[in-house]
Protein backbone atom coordinates (compact mmCIF):
# COMPACT_ATOMS: atom_id res chain seq x y z
CA UNK A 1 0.00 0.00 0.00
CA UNK A 2 1.48 3.21 -1.11
CA UNK A 3 1.60 6.65 1.00
CA UNK A 4 -0.16 8.16 -1.63
CA UNK A 5 -2.77 5.79 -2.34
CA UNK A 6 -3.66 6.04 1.68
CA UNK A 7 -3.90 9.89 0.93
CA UNK A 8 -6.20 9.47 -1.58
CA UNK A 9 -8.32 7.25 0.72
CA UNK A 10 -8.14 10.17 3.24
CA UNK A 11 -9.19 13.23 1.00
CA UNK A 12 -12.43 11.00 -0.27
CA UNK A 13 -13.42 10.20 2.68
CA UNK A 14 -13.31 13.48 4.19
CA UNK A 15 -15.66 14.56 1.81
CA UNK A 16 -18.24 11.95 2.67
CA UNK A 17 -18.28 9.60 -0.75
CA UNK A 18 -19.89 6.29 -0.02
CA UNK A 19 -18.65 2.64 -1.16
CA UNK A 20 -14.95 3.70 -1.58
CA UNK A 21 -13.16 0.54 -3.50
CA UNK A 22 -9.77 0.36 -4.72
CA UNK A 23 -8.29 -2.39 -7.37
CA UNK A 24 -5.05 -2.97 -7.36
CA UNK A 25 -3.95 -3.47 -11.23
CA UNK A 26 -0.18 -3.17 -10.23
CA UNK A 27 0.54 -7.10 -11.87
CA UNK A 28 -1.88 -6.48 -14.75
CA UNK A 29 -1.46 -2.93 -16.40
CA UNK A 30 1.29 -0.81 -17.44
CA UNK A 31 -0.27 2.38 -17.40
CA UNK A 32 -1.17 2.67 -13.49
CA UNK A 33 -1.09 0.91 -10.31
CA UNK A 34 -4.78 0.99 -8.64
CA UNK A 35 -8.59 2.12 -10.30
CA UNK A 36 -10.83 3.81 -7.30
CA UNK A 37 -14.33 3.97 -7.32
CA UNK A 38 -16.27 6.16 -5.06
CA UNK A 39 -20.21 7.37 -4.88
CA UNK A 40 -21.59 11.41 -4.37
CA UNK A 41 -24.79 12.02 -3.67
CA UNK A 42 -25.06 14.93 -5.58
CA UNK A 43 -23.60 17.05 -8.31
CA UNK A 44 -22.02 19.04 -5.79
CA UNK A 45 -20.41 16.56 -4.14
CA UNK A 46 -18.58 15.20 -7.51
CA UNK A 47 -17.62 18.06 -8.41
CA UNK A 48 -15.72 18.96 -4.86
CA UNK A 49 -13.82 15.91 -4.84
CA UNK A 50 -11.52 17.50 -7.56
CA UNK A 51 -10.86 20.72 -5.31
CA UNK A 52 -10.35 17.77 -2.79
CA UNK A 53 -7.41 15.84 -4.20
CA UNK A 54 -5.77 18.66 -5.59
CA UNK A 55 -5.46 19.71 -2.32
CA UNK A 56 -4.66 16.04 -1.05
CA UNK A 57 -1.59 16.13 -4.46
CA UNK A 58 -0.32 19.38 -4.64
CA UNK A 59 2.44 17.79 -6.83
CA UNK A 60 -0.31 17.14 -9.61
CA UNK A 61 -1.42 20.86 -10.18
CA UNK A 62 -1.83 20.31 -13.72
CA UNK A 63 -3.42 16.50 -13.08
CA UNK A 64 -5.92 15.65 -16.04
CA UNK A 65 -9.93 15.51 -15.16
CA UNK A 66 -12.51 14.49 -17.67
CA UNK A 67 -16.47 14.96 -17.12
CA UNK A 68 -16.50 18.25 -15.27
CA UNK A 69 -19.35 19.72 -17.93
CA UNK A 70 -21.60 17.07 -16.28
CA UNK A 71 -20.56 16.33 -13.09
CA UNK A 72 -21.95 13.30 -12.98
CA UNK A 73 -18.85 10.40 -13.22
CA UNK A 74 -15.51 12.24 -12.72
CA UNK A 75 -12.61 10.63 -14.21
CA UNK A 76 -8.98 12.57 -12.00
CA UNK A 77 -5.95 10.66 -13.95
CA UNK A 78 -3.06 10.39 -10.83
CA UNK A 79 -0.43 8.89 -13.30
CA UNK A 80 -0.21 5.25 -11.00
CA UNK A 81 -4.00 5.82 -9.93
CA UNK A 82 -7.11 6.56 -12.00
CA UNK A 83 -10.01 7.88 -9.55
CA UNK A 84 -13.89 7.73 -10.76
CA UNK A 85 -16.08 9.72 -8.38
CA UNK A 86 -19.68 9.16 -9.82
CA UNK A 87 -23.27 10.36 -8.87
CA UNK A 88 -25.03 7.11 -7.28
CA UNK A 89 -27.27 7.12 -9.91
CA UNK A 90 -24.52 6.89 -12.55
CA UNK A 91 -22.91 4.14 -10.37
CA UNK A 92 -25.96 1.68 -10.33
CA UNK A 93 -26.83 2.20 -13.81
CA UNK A 94 -23.13 1.38 -15.58
CA UNK A 95 -21.87 -0.88 -12.17
CA UNK A 96 -18.33 -0.33 -14.16
CA UNK A 97 -17.20 -2.62 -10.58
CA UNK A 98 -18.37 -5.80 -12.68
CA UNK A 99 -15.85 -5.27 -15.17
CA UNK A 100 -12.86 -5.86 -12.54
CA UNK A 101 -14.57 -8.29 -11.02
CA UNK A 102 -11.47 -10.25 -11.14
CA UNK A 103 -9.08 -7.96 -9.51
CA UNK A 104 -7.95 -7.90 -6.19
CA UNK A 105 -9.12 -4.77 -3.69
CA UNK A 106 -7.13 -2.78 -1.00
CA UNK A 107 -8.47 -1.96 1.99
CA UNK A 108 -7.43 0.24 5.14
CA UNK A 109 -7.91 -1.43 8.77
CA UNK A 110 -9.41 1.94 10.27
CA UNK A 111 -12.05 1.58 7.40
CA UNK A 112 -15.55 1.14 8.94
CA UNK A 113 -17.45 1.01 5.19
CA UNK A 114 -16.11 -2.64 4.67
CA UNK A 115 -14.02 -1.86 1.31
Amino acid sequence: MTERLKRLYEALKALKLKDIIIYDFQDFSPFFDYQVIATATNERQVHASIEHVRQAFPEHSQMHVEGTEENRWLLIDLEDIIVHVMHKDEREFYQIEKIFFERKTVGFEDDRDGI
